[in-house]
């Protein structure tokens, strides 16, 4: 396989198709297409249920050709900051964007290294809506899914994890999230804000906002309803040493991924804050994060939910794009 490189460089040949982020499915052309990761969650995946998720009963498996978050008992989840109080599950290796990217490593930077101006990054979620996802009660008997959540974006530490990453008061994370935001059955209730979305990161917890039906709500929905969130990098960052330095936005919420360029759910226009730096050490750290594809299950807040999250796919991708140099 061959690209062409950037400026009006030649033909150049790059590695063999990577194994992207521990490991993915999908084919055709790794830096063009959409990988499927693996819905089950011993494919690959870290999974490290909280205290109170486990008192819950929370439980993630692949039911079907579907990823279920069941809570049979209400619990207080509260997935915010540092506070993991529900379930993580994150791939095991984390990301090697260069090789992922199909792109050669530059002199000084290490393999590990994220750099949005050279590395475009996006993940989506799809939601089973046929059977009342994204959230419910689902299976679980007098449940609503109220004020369960889902969330999926990057979870990044300060050192490499050896293949086990576990939320710790050390590490960083920004991701789009859904969460149900009142009672009542989505066959029945045509809210737009039953359900939000937009984002939510380590520092920044007021990203949210419903301005949309979802598939799975009574009619089906409005035309362009969705059944998807997403996370995407942007591909500039705020320079050092100015302000919040070494800072990226971010675009993150929810979508119709049926219907193509329809716009997204979130508020206001993009996430950014000041802790969550790609490229270059974060606040206390010495060296650039080492960051993990990852998805959170919970509770938005302290107030308990029960019910269940059904997940139809996962995918991802890291490509290449052009930058102001020739790597």
């Amino acid at each position: 396989m061959a690209r062409i490189g950037a400026g009006t460089s030649a033909a150049r040949t790059v590695p063999p198709a990577p194994v992207v982020a521990g490991g993915g499915g999908g084919g055709g052309n790794e830096w063009k297409d959409w990988i499927d990761l693996p819905l089950d969650p011993s494919d690959g995946w870290t999974i490290t249920t909280a205290p109170n998720a486990a008192n819950a009963g929370a439980t993630v498996a692949k039911v079907g050709d579907e990823l279920h978050f069941k809570v049979p008992n209400s619990g207080s989840m509260r997935i915010q900051g540092s506070q993991m109080n529900g379930l993580f599950m994150a791939r095991s290796i984390h990301i090697k964007p260069w090789e992922d990217a199909g792109i050669t490593k530059p002199a000084g930077a290490t393999d590990s290294q994220y750099e949005p101006e050279a590395i475009q990054y996006k993940i989506e979620i799809e939601f089973a809506t046929s059977n009342l996802g994204p959230i419910s009660g689902g299976s679980v008997v007098g449940a609503e899914g109220t004020y369960l959540t889902c969330l999926v974006g990057l979870a990044g530490f300060p050192t490499d994890q050896g293949g086990n990453p576990v939320p710790s008061s050390d590490y960083r994370w920004s991701a789009a999230q859904v969460y149900k935001n009142y009672g009542g059955n989505p066959a029945t209730d045509s809210r737009l804000n039953l359900y939000t979305s937009g984002y939510k990161s380590y520092s920044t917890n007021n990203g949210m906002q419903g301005t949309k039906q979802w598939k799975n709500q009574q009619n089906g929905g409005e035309a362009g309803s969705h059944n998807a969130i997403v996370y995407a990098t942007s591909p500039l960052r705020k320079e050092e040493g100015s302000g919040p330095y070494g800072r990226s936005n971010i675009q993150a919420g929810s979508y119709d991924n049926t219907t193509p360029f329809a716009g997204m759910c979130t508020l206001n226009q993009q996430l950014f804050d000041n802790s969550t730096k790609f490229s270059m050490p974060m606040a206390g750290q010495s060296a650039p994060p080492f960051w993990h594809v990852a998805l959170w299950f919970g509770t938005n807040t302290t107030t308990s939910g029960k019910g269940e999250i059904r997940i139809k796919k996962i995918r991802m991708y890291l490509q290449p794009v052009q930058n102001r140099f020739a790597l």
